[in-house]
């Protein structure tokens, strides 16, 4: 297994799905903790916390140096002095014992409970212990079903993604886990699963979207596909990668009920799985050859939306996973909690993994995979240079920007898919770039009136990448029609705007882009010259320049047809799957 390399994942993981670095106060401020030992390894620690402290509570801590502190009381460091002398004396902690700040400590690797004998970990708090056994019940539903999505993935899990964690969720961990370790799941375990996830939606794109079109939520790798066979009931879409293949229908019920046909009839091996309700349908088959095909209907707004997967027999665990995935309507974020059981697992993971000793507890235990370091380590390639936002504007593939996000650029990356620039204006600050194989999943639609003075905005993009993670919403109306000095081609906004927000789009109560971002008042600059402090002073290109622009290029834009407001919530969701962050090398 490459360790290193998904570890490696694992950080970019935690980054792109909201996480961060969790916070270090491991130690309240004014207290210390008594260190009892030091070991070079984590194996090692356990030892000695089962050989010589298992009569009284210990924490082991990973220290900066690698090294393991094995601890004990926390005192208020006023009397600090005075209770290492008593303990000293009575020989209740050895004579070089010390009391820490935990300042040097840089991972809680697991908490020990007195036993009298050999300390167990406790598993009522999280990420204390790596080695204790797999607890699903210490997980939240987000966690979950992340978990599941994982173990579909590897082909052991094949179920919905609904967080249920029941006996086909258990006999999948178990199945896993004996295959990769050789032994019954431990906590360590699911950090495993989830740098495996992270590794594939990195490489591929995998992203859980609603369809808005069939009402229906599903996953796909959007990062890596390709138009499937032209056909008269179904939009057809293929992964690049295997031959997971993905088909979209939206008809009557008879028209439904032909696609079910259509599955049944080819059918070859065993007895095809099929329910039959009054609001939805499923049918899975195997092929003779041994392929898997599915679909899954649902009864929506007068009309049988449909989601047809196919792939052949080496790709089970992809055909699996996109199974597991499809529900009606707009399904819940696979994203879990940044600061949850899972996060801070992955977190102690990682600290062990700069050790090279194995993940095996001291005392005799069922036979554990070791987790072995390689002979040399890569080095991450260079990062973009700087990055701002945009938003798809035609299913062919445009995407609208800022001319000055793109200036300067040899290379330009659309997330992680290659793009070009196809057209820019120095005057009105606006570039479009093209994306290669027509990777669209949502398109952008303007308002076809222009946005009215103290109208409600919102701004979408990606600020400050690598500080802020993910996308960002903010809100705010037009407090100006025209910008600096009367400039008629742009307009004023009072949503908040930092770095990196260039190019995003500016939508209305409706979802219908009004403007693009392009810049924020120099709060500074102005304070130096009038002695007055600005404050949400911003500027967006007017979306009527934007649309002239479009024509001028070639590129029809899209007008919405909608006038009636919507939740910001659902504003929030609809404008993310058009706005794109832009990288430049």
């Amino acid at each position: 297994m490459r360790w290193i390399g998904i570890f490696l994942s694992v950080i970019l993981g935690v980054a792109l799905w909201g996480g961060a670095a969790l916070a270090r106060g491991y130690v309240p401020d004014g207290k210390c903790v008594i260190v009892l030992a030091s070991k070079p390894s984590i194996a090692e620690a356990i030892a000695d916390v089962r050989a010589r402290w298992s009569d009284r509570d210990t924490v082991i801590y990973q220290s900066r140096n690698g090294w393991y502190a094995i601890t004990g009381d926390v005192v208020w460091k006023t009397v600090a002095e005075d209770r290492l002398a008593s303990l000293k004396a009575r020989g209740r902690v050895p004579g070089d014992a010390l009391c820490s700040s935990g300042a040097s400590y840089v991972a809680l690797v697991g908490r020990y409970p007195a036993t009298g004998g050999m300390a167990q970990p406790a598993p009522s708090k999280p990420a204390d212990d790596l080695l204790a056994p797999f607890n699903a019940r210490r997980l939240s539903q987000a966690e979950k079903r992340f978990l599941q999505l994982a173990l579909a993935f590897e082909g052991d899990y094949n179920g919905l993604l609904d967080g249920d964690w029941g006996r086909i969720s258990d006999r999948a961990m178990e199945s896993y886990a004996r295959r990769e370790f050789s032994a019954p799941p431990q906590n360590w375990h699911m950090t495993m699963l989830a740098a495996k996830v992270f590794e594939l939606f990195e490489r591929d794109g995998w992203k859980l979207h609603y369809n808005s079109a069939l009402r229906m939520s599903y996953l796909f790798p959007f990062g890596a596909y390709r138009d499937g066979a032209p056909s008269d009931s179904f939009a057809n879409f293929d992964h690049t990668r295997s031959s997971l293949g993905l088909s979209l229908a939206r008809g009557t019920e008879s028209q439904a009920e032909r696609i079910h046909r259509f599955i049944l009839e080819r059918g070859g091996r065993g007895a095809p799985y099929t329910v039959r309700k009054t609001n939805y349908a499923v049918t899975a088959v195997i092929t003779p050859n041994g392929g898997q095909l599915y679909v899954r209907s649902h009864f929506i707004d007068g009309m049988w939306s449909s989601v047809l997967v196919s792939a052949e027999s080496r790709d089970l665990p992809l055909f699996r996973a996109v199974t597991a995935s499809i529900a009606r309507g707009n399904a819940p974020s696979l994203a879990f909690e940044p600061q949850g059981y899972l996060a801070q697992s992955i977190e102690a993971t990682l600290a062990l993994v700069a050790d090279e000793d194995k993940l095996t507890p001291a005392a005799p235990a069922p036979r554990v995979a070791t987790a072995p370091a390689p002979a040399t380590r890569q080095t991450p390639p260079a990062g973009p240079k700087a990055t701002g936002s945009g938003f798809v504007v035609s299913q062919a593939g445009h995407v609208l920007t800022n001319a000055h996000v793109v200036e300067g650029c040899t290379r330009l990356k659309v997330g992680s898919a290659e793009a070009r620039l196809i057209a820019q204006s120095a005057e009105w600050d606006l570039a479009l770039i093209q994306l290669p194989e027509n990777r669209v999943v949502e398109v952008a639609s303007f308002a076809p009136m222009p946005a009215a003075l103290n109208s409600d905005v919102t701004v979408i993009g990606f600020p400050l990448n690598g500080l802020l993670s993910g996308l960002n919403v903010t809100r705010g109306a037009v407090s100006s029609l025209k910008g600096l000095r009367g400039d008629g081609t742009r307009m004023q906004i009072s949503a908040p705007v930092q770095p990196g927000n260039s190019g995003g789009p500016v939508v209305d109560r409706t979802g219908a882009v009004v403007g693009v971002v392009v810049s924020k008042l120099n709060a500074k600059e102005l304070a130096e010259r009038s002695g007055d402090i600005a404050q949400n002073v911003n500027f967006a290109i007017r979306g009527e320049m934007a649309k002239l622009f479009l024509f001028q290029n070639g590129v029809t834009p899209r007008l919405s047809s909608s006038g009636a407001p919507i939740d910001p919530v659902a504003l929030a969701k609809t404008a993310s799957e058009f706005t794109v962050l832009i990288n430049c090398y």
